[in-house]
Formats: C-alpha cells, structure tokens, sequence
C-alpha cells in the first residue's frame, strides 16, 4: 500500500474594515491594516480505498454550520466522504469575528458591517472550493515523524508553575518537489493585540519555513490553558522563529511511518450551563447603566478594560444576556481520531487544555502511537473545555461566557470517548 497526496493553499485575507476577534479590549473597533496574509492550506491524504483532506484556516475559528458549509463543498468538488473533511482553526486573535462576536448587545454590527463580513466569508468558501478542486492531482509521497522541541516559551495561565508542553509533533510530506510539514503546537496565537490582520506567531513560522523550501501547516493544540509568556510583534516573531528553528532541526531525525490512513469520527452531546433571561437582562442593563455613568466604553482600543471592574462587569454581563438567549442544555458535536501510520490525530471542537491532551497522547502512546497531535478549534467551537480543577479553582476559562458554556462533565466525557475508541483506530 502507498500514501498518495495533493497540496493547496489560497490566500483568504480579509478587507480592511471587518472586525478583529479575540480581544474585547478592542471595542468593536474595525481593522485598520493587514500585516501579513491570512491563508487557508489543504492537504489530501490517500491510502487505498480512504482519503482525508486536513483543512487549515488562519481563523479565530468556525461553529460547525460554517464548517460544515465548507465540509460539504470541498466533498462535492473532491468526492471526499463529507465526514472525512477536517476543517481546523488557528485561533489566531487578529482574523475576524467568525466566532464570538465581542459585546453584541452593546456594540452590534451595523447592516453594513454585517453585509461586509458576509460577502468577505461567502468569497473564502468560494476560494476554497477553488482551491479543493486542485486536490485532484495526486501523487505518490514519502511520510515521516517526529517531534521538534521548542522550549519554555509558554506558560499555563490558570495553573501557577502548571503543566505546559514544550514539544511540536511534526508529520512530513515528502512529494516529489517539495514538502509539507503539518506541525502541532500548544499555545494560544495571541502575542499581536493591535487593529492589524496578521497570522501571528504561525504566519512568522510558514514564512521561515517557505524561504527553507517548506510548505507547512499550523495546528493549534491543547492551548486552552497555555499563553505566550509575552504579547507584542518582537515576541511573536521571537516564537515563530524558535518554532520554526525546532522543526528545521528535527528534519533530520524524522523517521518514516507506515503507509496507512483511517478516520474515526465520534459523535459526542456536552451538556451546557444556562441562564435565566430575565435575570440576565436585570443584571446587563445595571452594569449598562454604570458604565454610561461614567462616560461609557473608552473611545479607543484600550487594556484598562482588564482591570476596570466596571468594564468588566458589563462585558460579562453582555454575555450572560446573550448566552440566555440559547436555551439549550446540551450540544451534539464531533471529535475525530485520524491514524496516518504511527502519527494518531485527535481534533477536538474547541479549547481544550494541556491537562487533557497529556492524558490522551499518554494513553495513544500505550496502544502503539510513536506521536499524537491533540488539534483544537476542528469542525466545530464549543468553547473552552476546562478540566475540574479549573471550575473548582474559578479560573477564567471557566467563568461563564459564549466562550464558556459547557459543564465540568464535558472534559471527561471527550476524553472518555478518546480513550475507548484508541484500539480500534491502532488496529
């Protein structure tokens, strides 16, 4: 059996106007420049009667209705299965608001703005359909693994001196001209906060790797948990470098892997956190009210939303309200575990934690994997995925917020459903 592959990529980079997600410091605010490009990468996998394409977006992330619309595009123009379309985020915090719209009942979209997004997003479907059909050609490829190591560069913001994960598990494809590295890294893409569209510390590690003859793909992994010790532009260059240096380093040592590909997908229901809308509404209007008292929002972009409780009681309070709006108690999602010979791909549909990916790739290891990438924001965004400790600590990743719905159960019942299906994707 062989491995047949295909590249493409397709420059998705927003006009200047739409507004940056990620950040509520920046006030609804639209953007003001671009950076660096923003690009969607796909990559078709092919081993006798299955095939995979592994969809990478510089995107803060997708809800699986979008996921899906992109899912089912790419089958109909590829003829791969639907389910076998794995559409995974970034997260970087400097593309638009394709998840999370920042203060939406205090500072909506105007029609305009909304108009502008939606064309901007339809045009990314249709260039990625384009960039699908180039999938057609394959080839035969040559895969190998490995690891690079990175260093301490991160830091666990909810557990003081707590786990963090220094490693990037790379896959390598070798075509006949050319390679493509499809490198998996836990750490939150934040470092850049300004009004720019940029890639952050990836797009500084695709551009290193390209002028070394590299194509590569950024995965994010288990960051939900995991910062940058530093924010700014010289720090995220300092990280894409270093990221960038591990993998040129670990070509060399990359062993070859068995040409084999299976996808198992698993459907999973998370029961989510509610709100009584007439509270919620009570409580956002008052913390509206105190707000207005004191001038209102600031007129520009500014951190003094972090530490101003005023601030900060009418952003929660803002997402309260809107997450009464939903009364589901719970959420049907996906998780998919892709084998690509020794190297198993676990994607999970949100933010999960380090804690939570160490226990997976400890637990793949021990039915045969020699590396595991753990990919967050896939198919799907459920929000941060916090472990126990996180809820019984009040950390931020688990106070209530559209970015922060689901229970205490929910890390488990993931993980759970990793664990019991591992031998049979490892057989």
């Amino acid at each position: 059996m062989v491995i047949e592959a295909s590249y493409s990529k397709v420059n998705i980079t927003p006009p200047i106007g739409l507004r940056l997600g990620g950040y509520a410091h920046r006030l609804g605010k639209p953007s003001n420049r671009v950076h660096d490009d923003l690009y969607a990468r796909l990559l078709l996998l092919s081993s006798g009667d299955v095939e995979v394409i592994i969809i990478q977006m510089d995107l803060l992330g997708l809800y699986s209705r979008d996921a899906s619309l992109i899912r089912r595009s790419v089958s109909k123009v590829t003829g791969v299965k639907e389910d076998n379309v794995i559409v995974a985020s970034t997260h970087t915090h400097s593309a638009p608001e394709t998840i999370i719209p920042m203060w939406p009942n205090t500072l909506p979209y105007s029609g305009e703005e909304r108009v502008k997004y939606n064309d901007w997003f339809t045009g990314v479907v249709g260039k990625l359909t384009e960039a699908a059909g180039r999938l057609n050609g394959t080839e035969r490829v040559e895969l190998s693994i490995g690891a690079g190591e990175v260093g301490e560069l991160c830091f666990n913001r909810s557990f003081k001196g707590g786990l963090i994960s220094g490693e990037s598990p790379i896959l390598m494809v070798k075509f006949n001209k050319g390679k493509v590295a499809l490198i998996n890294y836990p750490c939150h893409p934040v470092c850049n906060t300004d009004l720019g569209f940029s890639a952050d510390y990836p797009g500084v590690t695709y551009e290193v790797l390209l002028s070394n003859g590299v194509e590569s793909m950024f995965l994010t992994g288990a960051a939900g948990d995991i910062d940058p010790i530093k924010k700014g532009r010289g720090f995220m260059n300092y990280l894409g470098y270093s990221l960038s240096s591990s993998v040129i380093k670990a070509l060399n040592s990359l062993k070859p892997t068995a040409p084999v590909i299976s996808v198992k997908g698993i459907k999973v229901t998370l029961p989510l956190r509610t709100v009584n809308r007439e509270e919620a509404e009570l409580r956002y209007e008052e913390a509206l009210r105190r707000v207005k008292a004191k001038g209102g929002l600031p007129s520009e972009p500014t951190e003094s939303i972090w530490v101003d409780e005023d601030y900060l009681t009418l952003m929660y309070s803002d997402e309260e309200y809107e997450v009464s709006k939903d009364n589901r108690s719970l959420i049907e999602t996906e998780v998919n575990l892709v084998r690509i010979g020794d190297l198993l791909m676990v994607t999970i549909p949100g933010e999960p934690f380090i804690e939570s990916a160490l226990t997976i790739s400890n637990a793949a290891e021990g039915t045969g994997f020699r590396e595991t990438m753990v990919v967050g924001y896939v198919n799907d965004y459920v929000g941060y995925i916090p472990i126990k400790a996180s809820f019984i600590k009040g950390t931020y990743e688990a106070r209530l917020a559209r970015w922060s719905r689901v229970t205490d159960e929910a890390e488990g019942l993931i993980t759970r459903a990793v664990e019991s299906n591992l031998r049979e994707v490892a057989s």
